[in-house]
């Protein structure tokens, strides 16, 4: 079974846009020649098969570009025959998270039906929790209650009483992804032994390195925020980066200069350009590297299955900044320094 996943995911991500299809996206006009043009490749005709891009705004585009990374996800889960509580079950944790974190930001901004816009209906039976309960839920406190019967609760529940302030916000996402982590690592275990399972682990350890590192550039760079109050932001699972070096980086003067240089060190090798205007893009770049590495010569079916989703968010986060820039009619020399190929 694990060859007929690699093979699959292999066979999928060669049906993958090419530097050349992302060229001649860049010079379409508007969005509805971006869809016109996504309609003739084999990657994307199915998905915008009925869609007529005439009348398609760029939220629905938006929209059928991630409901695609799931049925793709979907699809390929079905031939491993994994349960809830499987580690392959691994994208729908990560969706009820990202559910439940954007009802909260929408809640904190007042922002009615903010999140009911955006709900991504075809999740509806997948998920632990009530997702149309989710989206009409107007304060936290009704939040919690649309997911008594679920493990976020207990972790939710000291963070949601009370104040309802944007460092609370951070607190919930990193306590919520720290649970996921923890989630992960006990399936891993169960189901995985030796080198497999330290692969597996590995991915979501090196994960919180790179997330840890750019939470403390930006807040420290951007904000110069206090440093106890930067690592209540911060996930607790470390892989190179330890609390203590951090502890240490945070203390001195130059600490957004350091940051940079240990993040370069440690994982983009001074291979991709570390620009602090384009941190972000850099460690995507740093991520497609890794994953397209453990696509192309990994045995084990559920880190094929891993990395070519994360291939796949590369893909959809280029489409998006294309989708973007085409509405708002900017040059495409300048969007092309954002794509991640």
């Amino acid at each position: 079974m694990a060859d007929a996943i690699t093979a699959k995911a292999r066979a999928i991500y060669g049906k993958r846009l090419t530097k050349e299809d992302y060229n001649n996206l860049l010079h379409k006009s508007g969005v509805s020649g971006v869809v016109a043009y996504l309609k003739t490749t084999e990657r994307y005709r199915a998905a915008f098969a009925n869609v007529n891009e005439n009348q398609i705004h760029r939220g629905q585009v938006e929209h059928i570009l991630e409901k695609q990374v799931f049925e793709l996800y979907d699809k390929l889960i079905r031939f491993i025959s994994a349960d809830k509580d499987s580690f392959c079950s691994y994208m729908i944790k990560e969706l009820e998270i990202k559910q439940i974190v954007s009802a909260l930001v929408h809640i904190n901004a007042s922002q009615k039906d903010g999140y009911l816009r955006e709900m991504p209906a075809y999740l509806a039976d997948r998920l632990s929790f009530d997702l149309m309960k989710l989206s009409k839920a107007s304060s936290w406190e009704e939040v919690l209650d649309v997911v008594s019967d679920t493990p976020y609760h207990k972790v939710l529940k000291p963070l949601l009483k009370g104040s309802q302030t944007g460092e609370r916000l951070d607190e919930c996402s990193v306590a919520l992804y720290s649970y996921f982590i923890k989630w992960a690592f006990k399936a891993i275990d169960r189901e995985y032994k030796d080198d497999e399972a330290k692969s597996l682990k590995e991915i979501f350890l090196r994960q919180s390195d790179l997330s840890n590192l750019m939470i403390c550039y930006r807040k420290k760079s951007l904000f110069n925020e206090d440093k106890e109050q930067i690592k209540k932001s911060l996930y607790e699972y470390y892989y190179r980066v330890t609390p203590a070096v951090i502890d240490d980086i945070l203390s001195q003067q130059d600490a957004d200069k350091r940051l940079l240089y240990l993040l370069n060190k440690l994982y983009l090798k001074d291979k991709i350009e570390c620009d602090p205007m384009f941190l972000e893009i850099s460690v995507r770049r740093y991520n497609s590297s890794f994953f397209k590495k453990q696509l192309s010569f990994t045995s084990n079916g559920t880190m094929a299955l891993y990395s070519l989703m994360g291939l796949c968010q590369v893909e959809r986060s280029n489409l998006q900044k294309i989708i973007e820039s085409a509405r708002y009619e900017r040059l495409p020399e300048e969007t092309e320094k954002l794509l991640v190929y």
